[in-house]
């Protein structure tokens, strides 16, 4: 079961996230995908604050975390969610870490003029709160901010056992979109983050790893799955990952 510990702990893993020139987000590419939503670029380069905030749920403690921060994209209805669950708080007396915090810029305190959602990481004061957000500037970042745009907060029902995420869907969904920066060459006897990331895109392109699955460790099992993933692509299939692979396992159609 959830607590906020582990939301947080996800969150601070996108710091420094940037939306890339595309405006294709993993956070929106995500929720659209787990929804099953058309039309694709709506929701990819959509304003995605509250959709990161439904990712980072998901990835931490899996549906249980989900279900009780909220799956949303659109902070006005989040925030009438927690208010129908009886979970909603006006200003911030009492606020305290792990909370959904809801803002209106223009300073407005009714549920439905809120412009945007974040999650309280510290509390100095009722006045003084400490924020990780996303979509501020196009990216994620901390911030510190007086409760003067504050609408309200949202509590979820966090109990305080810790959860177990399910590390495969999170993997799954943890990079969506436009690819990451190319690492360079990857190949058979590499170890370490990106082969776990490359392995990580197989699995999800359904192409077999083996029985070790993914371990990081860049086998002949792996060299195989990356062969078949270039032959499906046209590609030479070397079984090495060079740029073009690596930009294709994230940005090529997924099979039928």
């Amino acid at each position: 079961m959830p607590r906020p510990s582990e939301l947080l702990k996800e969150m601070t893993r996108y710091l420094g996230y940037a939306e890339p020139s595309s405006r294709r987000t993993v956070f929106g590419a995500s929720y659209r995908e787990r929804k099953d939503l058309r039309p694709t670029d709506a929701w990819d380069k959509g304003a995605w604050c509250d959709m990161y905030v439904a990712q980072c749920a998901l990835a931490a403690g899996g549906k249980d975390m989900l279900a009780v921060v909220g799956d949303f994209a659109w902070t006005v209805g989040h925030a009438q969610w927690f208010k129908d669950n009886g979970r909603w708080h006006a200003g911030t007396a009492g606020i305290r870490a792990g909370d959904i915090v809801f803002f209106d810029w223009a300073g407005g305190k009714k549920i439905d003029a809120i412009d945007h959602v974040a999650t309280v990481e510290k509390v100095h004061s009722a006045r003084d709160i400490q924020t990780i957000d996303g979509n501020i500037g196009d990216a994620c970042v901390r911030n510190r901010r007086t409760n003067a745009c504050v609408v309200g907060f949202g509590r979820p029902a966090y109990d305080g056992r810790p959860s177990v995420p399910n590390l495969s869907l999170a993997a799954v969904l943890a990079e969506l979109g436009d690819a990451p920066g190319f690492p360079g060459t990857v190949q058979q006897g590499h170890k370490g983050a990106n082969v776990r990331r490359v392995q990580e895109k197989l699995r999800r392109r359904r192409f077999r790893l083996g029985a070790a699955g993914v371990d990081a460790d860049f086998g002949p099992d792996t060299r195989a799955a990356v062969r078949g993933f270039q032959e499906s692509q046209g590609m030479d299939a070397t079984g090495v990952v060079d740029k073009r692979t690596w930009v294709a396992l994230w940005e090529a159609r997924l099979k039928a």
